[in-house]
């Protein structure tokens, strides 16, 4: 079975994508930070479209039936994320995504590990938990191979069942889908562009 890969292509995403090609090259700016945040809250929307369970109750009154509509009291989710690059939209990813936790890894360039995913960083309580959340990892670009020491250590140490787990990158290459591919056929990836 081959890897699910869902490029996310609509107007404003493309416009986005192109403009933080262009400013990345120039190196980290407020342009690129500013666009690059945007992204990711429009991705984390399009992977949150489908995955998240809405309850609608129904209250008649006299004269008129109200419609409330809550999420599932039994959903919870987890990012895992630099923190720091995403760190003006987090209060609106707080706000679409019930019960959050927040996560900080990043990703160690020239060891090419993420810090922050043994056991002694995490909580207990978010270790206890994660058999029954919902999963998000979400990186600017997607070109590393550390990211199978991340995959490797959920699923297997975690025993995360890989359905749990969905990755939001905004570029990603083929390089590093073909080997996440290869050893994680049935895993979701959400991108807005694939690159060389």
């Amino acid at each position: 079975m081959q890897l699910n890969i869902f490029i996310i292509s609509n107007p404003i995403i493309n416009k986005l994508c192109n403009q933080i090609s262009h400013y990345g090259t120039k190196g980290k700016n407020d342009i690129d930070t500013n666009i690059s945040s945007q992204l990711k809250l429009l991705l984390i929307y399009e992977v949150l479209r489908k995955w998240i369970n809405i309850q609608y109750i129904y209250i008649k009154d006299l004269d008129y039936i109200k419609e409330i509509c809550i999420y599932s009291p039994t959903e919870s989710y987890l990012l895992l994320t630099n923190v720091e690059s995403c760190s003006n939209i987090i209060p609106n990813i707080k706000t679409i995504m019930p019960k959050l936790s927040l996560i900080h890894t990043y990703l160690n360039l020239t060891k090419e590990t993420y810090i922050n995913i043994r056991e002694n960083c995490l909580d207990d309580d978010i270790i206890g938990l994660m058999n029954r959340q919902k999963i998000i990892i979400m990186e600017n670009i997607l070109n590393n191979y550390a990211i199978m020491q991340l995959l490797d250590y959920l699923i297997f140490k975690q025993k995360i069942n890989i359905h749990q787990i969905k990755i939001i990158c905004i570029i990603c290459t083929h390089k590093i889908l073909k080997m996440i591919g290869s050893k994680y056929p049935l895993l979701n990836i959400y991108t807005a562009k694939i690159t060389n």
